[in-house]
């Protein structure tokens, strides 16, 4: 079951990305690393019947800032979304289906929510990811308006932005030009799976922290630094074999890598233990 999602989940990777089901992708992220099953025809029926009821008052809305306030105003106000300020760093915060069912997540699962439901009733929603904070924007990059999913979607000016990353008034410009363009679903994807990385590792839950690096490398196999990264969880979980494979790669592709003498000691130790299992 769990390997069938992983198998999935990297099939949806395989299409263009303007054809990735980002929804269906995040659930089986939660299948993948709950190791449940089953989620994805419940689910996306919920999000189907989600835009279906606001698509009466959508129909309604004729301007941007209409549509915009119908939309954050179904979402946060009637269906009571809205961001875990008490406990922000919970796993469930970052799998679609719990903040589905709780109400309740961080800027990024809230955004694709706000994404999905805005994307089937055809509004120009895209997902920004400024650092530290994950937003929507509605008709970026011509005349955008920028919609805050974790405060109830708020409406932000650039200056809002620019404040809320602490970013310098005379940066604005780069800030722009890296930040506030629509970032496309894999970085999504990956944005919400580092997340999750970050907090599996200051759990020291190795096996979900090695499950998350695995769709990592996934989503973005050139990253080395997660290569890395896997090579060493999996030698806290006594995966010789896995770590050593991933760190030898890890070394061959960054030869003059700061960490490189740390890791070869480390391999060092770890063929020496595999010698004697042989």
């Amino acid at each position: 079951m769990p390997s069938t999602a992983k198998e999935a989940f990297s099939r949806e990777l395989a299409k263009s990305d303007p054809q990735i089901n980002l929804a269906r992708a995040a659930l089986l992220i939660s299948e993948y690393l709950n190791q449940t099953s089953n989620l994805l025809d419940y689910y996306l029926a919920l999000l189907d019947n989600m835009a279906e009821t606001l698509q009466p008052a959508m129909h309604e809305a004729k301007t941007a800032p209409e549509q915009v306030k119908t939309l954050t105003h179904f979402l946060f106000g009637e269906l009571g979304f809205h961001g875990n300020s008490d406990n922000y760093y919970d796993p469930n915060n970052s799998f679609l289906d719990k903040v589905l069912e709780r109400r309740t997540g961080i800027p990024i699962s809230l955004s694709v929510i706000c994404l999905e439901i805005g994307w089937r009733l055809g509004l120009p929603l895209a997902g920004l990811g400024l650092p530290g904070h994950f937003i929507v924007g509605y008709g970026v990059p011509d005349a955008p308006i920028y919609i805050d999913a974790f405060n109830k979607g708020a409406v932000l000016s650039e200056d809002d932005c620019l404040a809320l990353c602490r970013v310098q008034f005379s940066e604005r410009l780069a800030f722009r030009e890296q930040f506030l363009i629509s970032a496309s679903k894999q970085a999504i994807l990956f944005r919400m799976l580092l997340n999750l990385k970050q907090i599996y590792l200051r759990q020291e839950n190795w096996e979900r922290a090695y499950r998350t690096l695995d769709l990592m490398l996934l989503v973005q196999p050139d990253e080395t630094g997660e290569l890395r990264d896997r090579g060493v969880v999996a030698y806290r979980l006594n995966r010789l074999r896995e770590a050593t494979f991933d760190i030898q790669r890890y070394l061959f592709l960054n030869p003059d890598a700061p960490d490189t003498n740390w890791l070869k000691q480390h391999l060092e130790m770890m063929e020496e233990r595999l010698s004697r299992l042989n």
